[in-house]
Parts: C-alpha cells; sequence; structure tokens
C-alpha cells in the first residue's frame, strides 16, 4: 500500500496547511514542504514491518530503526495488553498503528524542528526521500521506476528539495509536527478500512481490550490492491495539487 498511504499524505499535508494557514501564513513553497513531509510522514508506520518501503530506504540505518521500533512496540503491547487481548508479538500494525503514536511523534518532531534547524533539515530529507520513494511506487513497473526509487535517486531529490525549502523558509518547525502527526494518522486510518484493521482506540480500553482492531464494518472493508484502494490513491494524487493551487 506504499503508494496509496503516500498519495493520502501528500493530500493530507496540503490540508494542514490549509488549515494552519491563519496561525502560520503559508506560500507555494509552504504546501509543497507539507505536501512532501505528509506523504512520507504517511509511510513511517509501517516502520514496525521489516520489508516495509519505510524499512528499506535508508539500508542499514532504517533496518536497524525497524528493528528498534518493532520491539519497542511488542514490549508496550506486553505491557499493556488486558487478559481479554488476542495473543500476538505485537510488533507489525500495533503501537505504530495508532494515532496516540501519531501524535506523540508529531509533538516531538515539530519541537525538534523548531529548536535546530539541523532537525528540521533532517526531517525534511528523511520524510522527503520516502515520499519521492512511495509515489514513484505507483508508476508502471519499469527503468524508470526502478531509478527514481532507487536510493541515490531519492536521496539526492530529498537533499535538492531540503536545501530549497529549508533556504526559502518554508516548512516552519511547528507545521512540520502537524504534518507528519497527520500523515502517519492518515496511514492508519487507510490501514483500518482493510481487512486487518488497527488498534485505533489506545490505550484506550474496547470491550476489555486495549489493543482491539477497529475499523469500520466488514462489509466496508476491502483488501489491498483491489479497486477500492487505487480510486483512493488517484482520487488524492489527483486532488492534492488542484487544492493546493487553489488554496496557495
Amino acid at each position: 500500500m506504499a503508494p496509496s498511504h503516500a498519495a493520502t499524505g501528500l493530500l493530507a499535508g496540503v490540508l494542514a496547511t490549509a488549515a494552519l494557514s491563519p496561525l502560520t501564513p503559508a506560500g507555494p513553497l509552504d504546501y509543497t514542504a507539507a505536501a512532501a513531509i505528509g506523504a512520507g510522514a504517511a509511510l513511517l508506520p509501517d516502520i514496525d514491518h521489516p520489508r516495509s518501503t519505510a524499512t528499506r530506504s535508508q539500508g542499514p540505518l532504517t533496518a536497524a530503526l525497524s528493528w528498534l521500533a518493532r520491539r519497542a512496540s511488542a514490549a508496550v503491547h506486553h505491557r499493556t495488553r488486558t487478559a481479554a487481548d488476542a495473543a500476538t508479538d505485537g510488533m507489525h500494525r500495533h503501537l505504530w498503528h495508532t494515532p496516540a503514536a501519531a501524535l506523540a511523534l508529531g509533538l516531538a518532531a515539530g519541537t525538534a524542528a523548531t529548536l535546530s534547524t539541523a532537525a528540521l533539515a533532517l526531517i525534511t530529507w528523511f520524510t522527503t526521500g520516502l515520499a519521492v520513494r512511495g509515489l514513484a511506487q505507483a508508476l508502471p513497473r519499469g527503468a524508470d521506476r526502478a531509478r527514481l526509487t532507487s536510493w541515490p535517486a531519492t536521496t539526492l531529490i530529498a537533499l535538492a528539495a531540503t536545501a530549497l525549502l529549508i533556504g526559502s523558509g518554508a516548512s516552519p518547525g511547528p507545521l512540520v509536527g502537524a504534518v507528519l502527526a497527520l500523515g502517519m494518522i492518515v496511514h492508519v486510518l487507510g490501514d483500518a478500512l482493510t481487512r486487518t484493521a488497527v488498534p485505533l482506540a489506545w490505550p484506550f480500553r474496547v470491550g476489555g481490550r486495549r489493543w482491539a482492531m477497529i475499523g469500520p464494518p466488514r462489509a466496508l472493508r476491502f483488501r489491498t490492491g483491489t479497486w477500492p484502494e487505487y480510486v483512493i490513491r488517484w482520487t488524492c494524487l489527483i486532488a492534492a495539487p488542484a487544492v493546493g493551487f487553489l488554496l496557495a
């Protein structure tokens, strides 16, 4: 679901910028930066899967982050689960697929980006690289897609975009935090639409379970790779630039 998650994050970044524009005036570059950060952030929850786009994006570095993320998720699951919760390893689609974790990471990222230009640049570079890699997967398989999703290409594009955005003063810290949190949340909501669902209510109990997998009625859920996913993906890919153009 990487390109679909990235597409929803792209639109979320644009909408978050518009919502915050009364507090943080935004121009075209701010919308562009937020869209890129949102698209990348929408891939972050899957850092809890060893073969996800986020985990493979920066080689050994993100592989190590994935290992830590999975162990942290398992530990939190073990400590907070109730007798009514299902017996699982607590890794994929657990802690990092909760709105609570998204809000916490967004607050941390926004604070760091506000206090440190280096942190702002690092967050922008990492999420923009993820955005390129995720969105490029919407292209047909072939040489162009392979080149665009390669490590050198995504890294260079992300570095160039980061230099432009930071140099122009776009993507202020608070906006970065808000967009990162919203990008992760739209990923979680997207996964809630699939057969497995996600623990939306954690850390609160639902029917005695803290890790209750919550989603719409089963008749409204879909399997990944089927037509509802493609409708969502392409609607967001078309709407994001259109809305950004109108609002910027």
